[in-house]
């Protein structure tokens, strides 16, 4: 118990220090890229320097802990090696799995300690900066749409003119209603719709296709936020908005198997973190017995950048639809997860010793 604390201590103070090393590292390298057009914006250089820092620092944090991650556990893992702690610990009788096992237990916690901080610091950041990069960094700027707005809600296509009044007054809008098969089987034009009372006043709608039997309408669960936020990405959308974007009434400017995916990587991505440990022992204990750290950490960055590149490009095909969403998202971690096991299990086995 006492050498399985040692470990994940050792393995938490390097992770601290190098995440906090690589974000102070590209916190700078970004502000030096955006300084200029943050600070044309107005306002006071260092108050308009901090705050944009410190909404560009939580998705920094969110990207760079996997690497940090498995920085820390192969710092630790050859640190503990060079010095003959492992080779204690083996003989002592501890297995490889119950010092694997330690690091990832450490790893699941800090996976869950990142999911909360994506949904509750990230997701707000990532949409403060989104309207203050909107408004040209200005402090006073009111967030301005895109005219020409598409947006999906259910299987009705909706164009919107232009968005005035942060969302609340929409013109020139027509509604394109679908069948079954995808057909357009009602087109219905609005001159103007404006947000009053919690509901949308509509005038002059019109009917320019379809049955004409019955006056034509316009029954929305969307609100003004939506037309603001309609081309927003998912990582500054929490798991309930998305959740708003794949429900039976799926709202949003993109295919619902877009936001499907989206939300299946907000789970999986922070378990990522867990997975990083298991692939810094894969290379420390892979390549301990040819003396190199330098070696480790090449071949441990290697295993972790294969899976960075492999699970980016399953998520793209998630979202352009050519895999089921949780397949897209999933698949990275239980290949990697399965081979990590594997390897350390045969490593285990076949009477190595570190």
């Amino acid at each position: 118990m006492i050498l399985s604390r040692y470990l994940m201590r050792s393995f938490i103070g390097r992770f601290v220090a190098m995440l906090a090393g690589l974000v102070i590292f590209l916190q700078t390298l970004d502000l030096l890229a955006t300084a200029n057009e943050i600070l044309a914006g107005g306002g006071q250089p260092i108050a308009v320097l901090l705050r944009y820092v410190s909404l560009r620092s939580p998705s920094l944090i969110e990207t760079l802990a996997p690497l940090a991650g498995l920085l820390g556990a192969l710092t630790a893992l050859i640190g503990m090696a060079k010095n003959s702690e492992i080779l204690a610990m083996r003989a002592a009788g501890r297995s490889v799995f119950s010092l694997v096992g330690g690091l990832v237990a450490i790893g699941v916690g800090l996976s869950v300690l990142l999911f909360v901080f994506s949904e509750f610091v990230v997701v707000p950041a990532n949409s403060n900066l989104q309207d203050w990069r909107s408004a040209g960094f200005k402090s006073d700027g009111q967030i301005k749409a895109d005219d020409n707005s598409w947006l999906m809600e259910g299987k009705t296509i909706i164009r919107v003119g232009h968005v005035a009044r942060e969302g609340q007054v929409l013109n020139d809008i027509h509604l394109f209603r679908q069948g079954t098969h995808a057909d357009i089987t009602e087109i219905v034009t609005i001159r103007l719709a404006v947000w009053e009372n919690e509901k949308w006043t509509l005038f002059d709608v019109a009917r320019v296709g379809g049955p004409s039997e019955t006056p034509p309408t316009w029954e929305t669960s969307l609100k003004p936020e939506h037309f603001i936020h309609e081309q927003a990405h998912p990582n500054q959308l929490s798991i309930n908005a998305l959740q708003e974007y794949v429900g039976k009434v799926a709202i949003g400017s993109r295919p619902t198997y877009f936001y499907e995916t989206w939300l299946q990587q907000k789970v999986a991505g922070p378990i990522v973190l867990a997975l990083m440990p298991l692939l810094a022992a894969i290379a420390a204990f892979g390549h301990h017995r040819q003396g190199s750290a330098a070696l480790t950490i090449v071949w441990g960055i290697t295993f972790g950048f294969m899976f960075i590149v492999i699970d980016n490009i399953l998520l793209a095909m998630g979202q352009f639809g050519s895999l089921p969403p949780s397949f897209a998202a999933w698949l990275p971690l239980a290949l990697f997860a399965t081979g990590g096991i594997w390897i350390v299990f045969n490593f285990e086995h076949t009477g190595a010793r570190t």
